[in-house]
This record gives C-alpha cells, structure tokens and sequence, in this order.
C-alpha cells in the first residue's frame, strides 16, 4: 500500500513538472534565408595588390565555385567594381561575371556587361559592350 502512495505522488510530481515545463517554452524565431551564405567575404592576393570581394548573399555551386549575389563590390587600393552576380572560384582565385558591371579608379571608370579576374587579380577583361571614360 505505501508503495502505491508513492508512485501516485512520483506521477503527479511528474505530471505537474511536465506541465510547467511545456508553460514556460520559449518561442523560438527561425529567419530562412534563400541563400547559402549571408555577407560572404573572401580575399585574393595578387602579386601587387589585396582584393577584398563582398557580398550581400551567395550560393554554393560546387567545392570550389560560389555564386556572390546582390551588391558585390571588389575593392583594392587601387580600384572598385561593383556587379549584382558574380562566380568566384575559390580555389582557382578567379571571379567573372556577365551581368553590368562599373570598374571605378582614380581617373577612370568602366561600365561593361561583366569581366573576368584571372592570375590572382593582376588581369581584369572586360565584357560585351563598353565604355570607358577617362578624366
């Protein structure tokens, strides 16, 4: 009979615990993103320059390759461009794009439909139609 007395008490105990436990929850706010990387930093080192690149959002397209999106800026020194899609190869430490893009420099600045950096920063290749206004 005592046995029975605490088991009863024990699953009331239980029960009432359970209960406040599942009273005092807090909500948890989840925010979904659509992409894979929110403000993706990278940097590529060139033989006279850093070039630090900048994103808002990118996706993973393979180990290697992302996908920068919305207000990528490359900025050295030196110069700016800015573009709202660009591939980086990480590994490769090579960017192009084909979307517009405005390249900034001191007495310079380049409106194309994209470019292309290769060896490590030191070659910039501009896209499609160009122009190109010196001061």
């Amino acid at each position: 009979m005592t046995a029975m007395i605490i088991l009863l008490i024990t699953i009331i105990f239980t029960f009432k615990y359970i209960q406040i436990a599942n009273n005092s929850s807090i909500p948890l706010k989840l925010i979904a993103h659509d992409s894979d990387i929110t403000k993706p930093k990278f940097t590529i080192s060139g033989n006279n320059q850093e070039i630090a690149i900048t994103a808002k959002e990118g996706d993973f397209l393979s180990d290697e390759k992302i996908l920068l999106k919305k207000n990528v800026i490359f900025q050295s020194k030196k110069f700016k461009i800015f573009s709202d899609k660009v591939i980086f190869d990480k590994k490769k430490l090579i960017a192009s794009s084909t979307e517009k893009s405005k390249f900034i420099a001191k007495n310079t600045s380049i409106i194309s439909n994209g470019f292309d950096i290769t060896d490590n920063g030191n070659i910039i290749n501009f896209k499609g139609k160009t122009i190109i206004t010196l001061k």
